[in-house]
């Protein structure tokens, strides 16, 4: 009799396995590109994640964000149907032969930073033509700003963001190019964020996008997706988890200094 009622329970605890692990979607992102995404102990969280939670909550599905190791492993899990979902990605056609995307949920702007109180007038990328700019070694910014900064631009290259800062608070440089909320994460880690600003302008974005594997049995919900995305933008729900996530990133760095 109590060998029938172990069995009993066995069969029970791996049903509810089953029903679990179909309920719940797994998802992962790049470790470290705040405040959109990036790892805490063995979860990814940030405003990515965050979208994906609310957006499946209502469909009855668990999210379980997964730190899945570097940028080039999340992408290899999503292809191997090892995660059903990638929390920010930028659009590529080659990714959209294995991967396909959510409408976008935010902006991922590139700012020029400049010395507090050194700003200059500019409305376009003609207007840094003369000047002297700094930026980071391999960062992209884009096919058509690369190919402008290349063949119009004078630009200094360094391996640090550190680097770039020191050079427009030194005069050296006039400008740095970066990524706006990298820039404002390093600049506080720095301890300048007090000393630089950023041209109201954008030089240009890319559009953050949840992508979900066309292997994966979730993928019939992209169209509750994207409609739960479109309701969080408008509600501004997505512009406040923006500053939510930038404001708990920086803390966690001023705790550390």
């Amino acid at each position: 009799m109590k060998f029938k009622i172990f069995i009993a329970f066995v069969i029970f605890v791996l049903a509810a396995n089953l029903v679990y692990a179909a309920k719940t979607i797994v998802i992962s992102g790049h470790p470290e590109y705040p405040p959109v995404m990036w790892h805490e102990g063995d979860n990814i969280i940030g405003v990515g994640p965050e979208i994906v939670k609310m957006a499946f909550v209502d469909l009855g599905i668990t999210v379980d964000s997964k730190f899945k190791g570097s940028w080039s492993q999340v992408q290899d899990s999503i292809k191997s149907n090892d995660i059903d979902i990638v929390a920010g990605i930028y659009m590529t056609e080659h990714n959209k032969t294995f991967m396909d995307y959510s409408i976008p949920y935010m902006k991922d702007p590139v700012v020029i930073f400049v010395a507090k109180g050194k700003t200059f007038p500019y409305k376009n990328w003609d207007d840094l033509i003369g000047k002297k700019g700094t930026t980071t070694i391999g960062d992209s910014f884009g096919k058509e700003f690369d190919k402008f900064i290349a063949a119009k631009l004078t630009i200094s290259r360094f391996i640090k963001a550190g680097d770039n800062f020191n050079k427009i608070l030194s005069g050296e440089a006039d400008y740095f190019i970066s990524a706006l909320y990298s820039g404002l994460i390093e600049a506080e880690r720095l301890g300048v964020s007090d000393s630089v600003e950023y041209l109201p302008t954008y030089a240009t974005s890319e559009m953050f996008y949840i992508s979900i594997s066309k292997d994966s049995k979730f993928i019939r919900y992209l169209p509750q997706l994207n409609e739960q995305i479109e309701k969080l933008i408008k509600d501004g729900t997505v512009d406040k988890l923006i500053d939510e996530k930038m404001k708990y990133y920086m803390e966690g760095i001023k705790g550390k200094r």
